[in-house]
């Protein structure tokens, strides 16, 4: 059972969080907006060292947990987004990312933390080492589960596990479950997400994978621009 002082210090943090989201969130939103030239939705909450990058735009309801949103970004609705790293140009629809696993296959007697994790995330524990790791990263030197790259476009109700890496250009199509990495510029759809095509053939993808416009400062881009509807025009313009 939960201790009175752990129970009187949980709902003193409760209480402090419902004010900071209510009274003073609003005021941090409007700060970040200005400098970064970003728009954050009604409703939307940034939190624990989430950074974006500028001219991103945050849907309605959107909750981010430590994420970085590249430049020029869009996050859909109601998306709940953490521990992940999210590139320039991407099209992120209203996504979940799935952080945290249990021991499926004999790792452990029971799935449940109190048997194998020390934390004690539901306010006890059994044991006194954690014996199996609950979390899988993407790039764990910097405190990402997930990566996504540039130019990455994913579609409505879609589920990322931690672990994964979805690679530049990628797209994943609406509804999908995606438990293993997404190879650059490739089509994923599905439960599981499989590989159902690629945007481009492997040189295109080669010397798109090597321009990295997205990299590029805002007035390259604006110059070449035009060039963006035609792939062959732009591959010719820009590319050895």
């Amino acid at each position: 059972m939960e201790s009175t002082g752990k129970f009187i210090k949980r709902k003193i943090s409760d209480a402090g969080s419902f004010v900071y989201r209510k009274l003073v969130f609003p005021f941090v939103k409007m700060g970040i907006e200005r400098r970064t030239d970003s728009m954050i939705g009604k409703g939307a909450f940034i939190r624990g060292g989430s950074h974006l990058a500028g001219r991103d735009h945050i849907g309605d309801g959107a909750r981010l947990d430590n994420v970085t949103v590249g430049y020029s970004t869009m996050i859909g609705n109601n998306a709940i987004i953490s521990n992940t790293r999210i590139g320039n140009y991407s099209c992120i629809g209203d996504i979940h990312t799935l952080i945290g696993r249990h021991p499926v296959k004999g790792e452990n007697i029971a799935v449940h933390p109190a048997f194998f994790s020390k934390e004690a995330q539901f306010g006890y524990t059994y044991v006194s080492e954690t014996s199996y790791d609950e979390a899988a990263w993407a790039d764990k030197e910097n405190g990402y589960n997930i990566s996504i790259g540039n130019d990455v476009w994913i579609g409505y109700s879609v589920s990322v596990c931690d672990g994964v890496t979805i690679g530049d250009g990628a797209v994943v199509g609406a509804g999908s479950l995606v438990v293993k990495d997404v190879e650059p510029y490739t089509i994923y759809a599905g439960v599981p997400a499989r590989k159902i095509g690629d945007r481009f053939d492997d040189d295109t993808k080669a010397k798109l994978l090597e321009l990295k416009w997205w990299d590029k400062d805002e007035a390259w881009i604006r110059e070449h621009a035009h060039e963006f509807a035609n792939p062959k025009e732009f591959l010719k313009n820009n590319c050895n």
